[in-house]
Formats: structure tokens, C-alpha cells, sequence
């Protein structure tokens, strides 16, 4: 009877997580405008499996099959991709739950569960169809394979094989995956060997190695994440350790800000814990060496990056929360003032973004990529409209977009995606030579141009193109960026 009470009572906390879960993610969810790597992947779904090339090379293959597959349904795209995200955040929630069950018990889960869900830099990517979310929810069911894995009393290769499967999925969800094999890597090396088995650990560890580096080799002959390689710094040695240390203290303010600084300050309750101190201390030394591999070989990095490394620092949170009555008196106090203010701002943060993603407190960069700069899709609704009165009323365009195209090229592609009346043509919009092909396309059909203000400036477009004739302009509301809507005009 004892057993049935507990695991109703599991349910009924299960039950309980995903509603708050829901509430916090569901409101809002396309509040925030489109944002430039969201059209990236939802046009490049649209499109599979010819644009499959692209994926590979972009090192984010399961997140966009996932995409292609669900990218037709009859509504919205955008809003396809947010739930699909929206999901992968609630199996984080689960991947949190069943983790602080196995280090603790099932009280520390629940709590490292409400306290990803009221982290604002999960509230923020748990709604953006971006590969992050899901690369969050692989690391917190590796982290649970792996505390399965090193709670066995005689674990084989077949499980450690288990984990570095999971270990390549994360890779093929996003590249940057592979840093997460320090999770098992340093969970199976402090495990306790046993006198049967006194070279186990190394066998473990090489199996699991071996399957996580199958699942890239795979891939490697088509490029596989060789996009990634633009981020990577290549600079001389005093060059380098300043970008080193410019991206740890990156690192350090987005950890303080968007995870926040409470939080973190609650996983060091976690550690003082005497029977896991050893585990929990592993998990740490894992999300930092994840931080380190970021910051030594990055030289583009946003909050979302470490997105992955929260679930390991949550759950040793949650197992410091989850003793608060054995804590010494001061210290429990100052632990439950810690996780009030955690979630209290978490709170806070849910309502705002949910009401007006601008008038939230985003980081910096965060700002600028969501909301302020040509990333950030306002008035696209507008602009997609405008387009189809134009093609309806010419009997059908020529919409022309430059060799690398930017949100403002990419989001009439996802929108307008199959529409008969609007010809999609792609131009070397800088060549010499570009005047007269807009011009032989004219010849054709009516041609309009979509550029942001950062375009008009960079191809020099009113003393090079002189037909073309502005007919709207739609300004961001937050900052000084435009959209243009040309029409070529002789």
C-alpha cells in the first residue's frame, strides 16, 4: 500500500511539474517575431531533403529531420518549430525529475525540475525553434543513463554502449554535443572499482567513447559540422588567451544573469551533501569543463550555448534543496531565501516575457539578436502581406534575394512557400553584373527586392541600382533597423 501511495503521489508531482511547465511556456509562445536562425532551419525543412547538404554541414541533423517531418502541417511553421522546442523542454523537466531520483530521491528531481522551468534563459529558448532546447533535454537524459550506468553493481558494455549512444544523438542534434561526453566520462572514472572488476572503468569508458565517435564518423564523410569551424578562434598565443578569457567572463555573466546568480549559489548546498559530495562534485567539474571547451575554442558565443550544462547544475541544486531540514540553521535559511529569490525573478520573468519578450530583462546580446537588430522579424506579417496583395494584383513577381540571404530573404520564403504567383530568385547582389540580370528578370515580370537597412548600405543600392524605387519601410520598434521593399521601376 505504501508503494502504490508513493507512486501515486510521483504522478501526482509529475502531473503538478507539467502544468507549471505549460503555463510558463504556452503563453506568449509567438510573441517574440521571427528570429534569423529559426527561418534558417524552417526554410531549410521546407525544402528537404534537397537543402539536407546544408544540414549536415550546419551540424544540426536530428533537430531539422524532425523539422522536414513536421514543417507541413496546416498551420503556421513558426509555431510547428516553438512547440516542437516547447516539448523538448518538458522532457528536460523529465529527464531532471528521473535524475534527482536516482542521486537523491524523487522530491530532489521535482525541485531541480521548477527550478529549469522558471529559468529565464530556459523560458526563452524552450519557445524559439532553434536546436538548443532539444540539445538541453539529450543532456538530461544522458545524465540520467549515466547515473543508471554507475548505480549498476556489475554494469557491461552493452550499457556504457547505451550511454555513448545518447552521447552521439546529442552530437547530431547539435555539434557542440560532443563536449558533453565529459558528463559520463568523468561519472564512470569516479565511480568506485570493485576487486571482481578492477579495470572496468576503463572499459566502460572506451565503450562509450567508441560509440559516441561512431555516431560522427557516420557523418564525417559529408562535413559533418564543418560549418562550426567559422567560430572557432585561430589567432596567435596572446590574442588567443584574451579571447579566452573574454569569453569566460561572457560566460560567468550570462551564468549570473540568465540561470541566475541564486541558483547557482544553491548548487553549492548541493555539494555539502556528505553521501553524494564525490557524484554531485563530478557533475559540476563536467559543466565547467563544458563552459571551458566553449570559451577556449569559440570566437562566436551566446547565452543559448550553455544551455546544456543547466540540467547538471540544477539537479545538484535540487539534491542541496532537497536536505534543507538536515542543513545547520543559518545556512537552511539562507538556502530558502536563495531559492525564494530564484523563483521569484523566474517568475517575473515568465510574466514579462510572456506579455512583451522587449520589456524583459534580456541580457544584452540576447537583446540585440531577439529584438533589436535585422535577426529580429517585426513587421515581417506585414511585409509577407504586402508582397501577396503586390503578386496578386501583377498577376505574379520575381522576388529577388542575395547569395547569402538574411531574415528578411528568408522569412517570405517560409511564409510564401509554394505560392504559384511569387518566383523566388537568388543573385549575386554585389557582382558587377547585377544590374543587368535584374534587368533581363524584369523583362520577364514585375521584380521586387526585400533588404534591411544594413544591405541598402553595404551594396550601395540607390547610386548602383537606380531603378529600383522604394514602395514601403517598416522600422523596428525598439532600435534604428528598417526593412525596404523595393520594385524595380526603369
Amino acid at each position: 500500500m505504501e508503494t502504490d501511495s508513493a507512486a501515486r503521489n510521483e504522478r501526482l508531482v509529475l502531473l503538478l511539474l507539467c502544468i507549471l511547465f505549460l503555463a510558463t511556456r504556452l503563453p506568449g509562445l509567438l510573441a517574440l517575431p521571427l528570429f534569423n536562425d529559426e527561418a534558417v532551419y524552417l526554410y531549410r525543412a521546407q525544402h528537404f531533403p534537397a537543402q539536407l547538404q546544408f544540414t549536415i554541414h550546419d551540424g544540426k541533423l536530428i533537430h531539422e529531420l524532425l523539422l522536414a517531418a513536421l514543417v507541413r502541417l496546416p498551420w503556421d511553421p513558426l509555431l510547428t518549430g516553438r512547440l516542437l522546442s516547447v516539448l523538448c523542454g518538458w522532457l528536460t523537466v523529465v529527464g531532471l525529475w528521473l535524475s534527482g531520483k536516482m542521486i537523491a530521491d524523487s522530491t530532489a528531481g521535482a525541485l531541480a525540475g521548477v527550478l529549469y522551468i522558471l529559468s529565464p534563459l530556459a523560458i526563452i529558448h524552450d519557445r524559439l525553434a532553434i536546436p538548443d532546447a532539444m540539445l538541453g533535454s539529450m543532456a538530461s537524459f544522458l545524465l540520467a543513463a549515466s547515473l543508471r550506468l554507475i548505480a549498476l553493481p556489475q554494469p557491461n558494455r552493452w550499457h556504457a554502449a547505451g550511454v555513448g549512444a545518447l552521447m552521439a544523438l546529442a552530437a547530431l542534434v547539435k555539434l557542440p554535443g560532443l563536449f558533453l561526453f565529459a558528463l559520463p566520462a568523468l561519472m564512470i572514472i569516479t565511480r568506485p572499482v570493485t576487486l571482481d572488476y578492477p579495470y572496468q572503468r576503463w572499459a566502460l569508458l572506451r565503450t562509450a567513447l567508441i560509440m559516441t565517435l561512431l555516431g560522427i564518423a557516420a557523418f564525417a564523410p559529408f562535413h559533418y559540422g564543418g560549418a562550426e569551424s567559422h567560430k572557432v578562434g585561430v589567432l596567435n598565443m596572446a590574442q588567443q588567451i584574451e579571447r579566452i578569457l573574454s569569453n569566460l567572463l561572457q560566460i560567468g555573466e550570462w551564468l549570473a544573469l540568465a540561470l541566475p546568480l541564486p541558483t547557482l549559489a544553491l548548487v553549492g548546498f548541493g555539494i555539502s551533501r556528505h553521501q553524494t559530495r564525490r557524484l554531485l562534485l563530478a557533475l559540476v567539474a563536467a559543466a565547467i569543463l563544458f563552459c571551458l571547451a566553449l570559451a577556449v575554442i569559440g570566437s562566436v558565443l551566446y547565452p543559448r550555448y550553455i544551455l546544456p550544462v543547466w540540467p547538471l547544475l540544477l539537479v545538484v541544486a535540487g539534491a542541496g534543496l532537497s536536505h534543507w531540514r538536515h542543513i545547520p540553521g543559518a545556512l537552511r535559511g539562507a538556502s530558502a531565501a536563495l531559492a525564494l529569490i530564484a523563483l521569484i525573478w523566474g517568475s517575473f520573468f515568465a510574466l514579462q516575457y510572456a506579455r512583451d519578450p522587449a520589456r524583459a530583462p534580456l541580457t544584452l546580446i540576447d537583446r540585440r539578436q531577439y529584438i533589436e537588430t535585422w535577426t529580429a522579424g517585426y513587421h515581417l506579417d506585414e511585409i509577407i502581406s504586402t508582397l501577396r496583395v503586390e503578386a496578386e494584383q501583377k498577376g505574379g513577381i520575381a522576388l529577388v534575394s542575395p547569395l547569402q540571404p538574411r531574415l528578411i530573404h528568408l522569412g517570405p520564403k517560409v511564409y510564401l512557400n509554394g505560392d504559384p504567383r511569387i518566383f523566388f530568385i537568388d543573385i549575386d547582389i554585389a557582382g558587377d553584373d547585377a544590374r543587368q540580370l535584374i534587368g533581363a528578370i524584369a523583362a520577364q515580370r514585375t521584380v521586387y527586392i526585400t533588404l534591411d537597412a544594413i544591405e541598402v548600405v553595404a551594396f550601395d543600392i540607390e547610386r548602383r541600382f537606380p531603378e529600383l524605387r522604394l514602395i514601403r519601410e517598416w522600422r523596428n520598434p525598439h532600435s534604428e533597423i528598417a526593412f525596404y521593399l523595393y520594385v524595380w521601376s526603369p
